[in-house]
């Protein structure tokens, strides 16, 4: 989460994510402080980033303002012991829809849509900073990579999509920017969480992917297909969405769809076309999606000292669940994903959790 081809619409986020693999959890006892620890940083997030919006977009309205961590731990719907802490080890970020073109108006002339009237087509900008640490399975028993474990890798990046969509459709294209190997920090990030709660170290950072520049560009389509409403208050909505990306990161083609249930539900990205967002919203969700991969870099890249690789699987199943809820500019979305083999030695599913939380300043 986790490199995968498909980029997730959630809550108005755009992520990438790539998934595989099975470990051992935390012990009952250290996970409580550690979740704990995890809410109080997101928290804290958003808080030091909500005074930074104006410094980040000039004199641009600031939509929304997200913070996610995404971790094995977060699988509430397992028995804490079978929880995983490996291959995707962890990965956070921090997210800013900005309303308008912020600069690249002049490809596609859309008002900001502050500007726009609820059923036309508008602009907002998407930016995010995050960070990704992957590890084999077996990373705290010995330093030295086993035949057909995943390659240790981290990954520190920005992205920026631009966004044109309406209440019902989104269409985006995202440039994504960032480095592998020790200038990433996953080994030095990791290694401070585990001794801060009390969790064994990695012990095999010293032969992660080397240090790589890597960019992608990719594009994604979602357009709601069905909509109901009961006595006016929208309570279902379906989503298919496809999407391809190209580049030293990752190559290859996505296809899926997504439902909510609920009250007052919305589409994903709804928070940026003004008017279409309710005071309070309350939903269940579920998806389904299937990954064509032609390249994966932190699969397709192997560790060092010695040099090893895997062989990743060309499609990938994923299906997810969670639930989410707004309340005026408060949102908090929880989501469970369990990803099929990533690569041909690795485990047969991958489960996962995501939590997001955010505030949307115009609604």
């Amino acid at each position: 989460m986790h490199r995968s081809v498909a980029f997730v619409r959630s809550m108005g986020v755009i992520r990438l994510r790539m998934m595989g693999g099975r470990g051992v959890g935390l012990p009952r006892a250290v996970r409580v402080p550690g979740l704990g620890a995890r809410l109080a940083a997101a928290w804290l997030s958003v808080a030091v980033l909500c005074p930074l919006v104006p410094l980040a977009s000039g004199a641009q309205a600031v939509d929304d303002v997200r913070v996610e961590d995404d971790n094995g731990q977060l699988d509430f719907w397992l028995p804490p012991r079978r929880r995983p802490d490996t291959e995707l080890t962890n990965a956070a970020l921090a997210h800013l829809v900005i309303d308008g073109t912020a600069g690249w108006g002049w490809l596609m002339h859309r008002p900001a849509c502050a500007l726009a009237s609820a059923t036309a087509s508008c602009a907002t900008t998407d930016l995010e900073f995050g960070q990704e640490m992957y590890t084999p399975a077996g990373a705290t028993q010995s330093p030295t990579p086993r035949v057909g474990a995943r390659p240790y890798a981290g990954w520190l990046y920005l992205a920026g999509t631009a966004r044109v969509a309406t209440t019902s459709r989104s269409d985006a294209i995202t440039i994504e920017a960032g480095v592998t190997g020790s200038p990433s920090f996953a080994a030095q990030v990791q290694t401070a969480w585990h001794d801060l709660i009390g969790y064994p170290r990695a012990l095999g950072w010293s032969h992660q992917i080397p240090f790589q520049p890597g960019v992608l560009i990719a594009v994604q389509r979602d357009a709601e297909v069905a909509h109901l409403s009961i006595h006016g208050v929208p309570v279902l909505s379906i989503i298919p969405q496809a999407g391809m990306s190209v580049g030293n990161v990752l190559t290859g083609a996505h296809v899926g769809a997504e439902m909510h249930l609920g009250y007052g539900v919305s589409t994903p990205w709804s928070s940026s076309v003004h008017g279409r967002g309710r005071p309070i919203e309350l939903y269940a969700l579920a998806g389904a999606r299937e990954d064509l991969i032609a390249y994966q870099m932190f699969l397709d890249q192997g560790t060092t000292n010695p040099v090893m690789h895997v062989a990743k699987e060309p499609t990938v199943f994923q299906y997810d669940f969670g639930i989410g809820a707004r309340f005026g500019a408060f949102e908090l979305e929880y989501r469970g994903i369990t990803r099929g083999r990533e690569y041909l030695t690795g485990p047969p599913l991958h489960p996962y959790g995501t939590l997001a939380v955010g505030i949307r300043s115009t609604w």
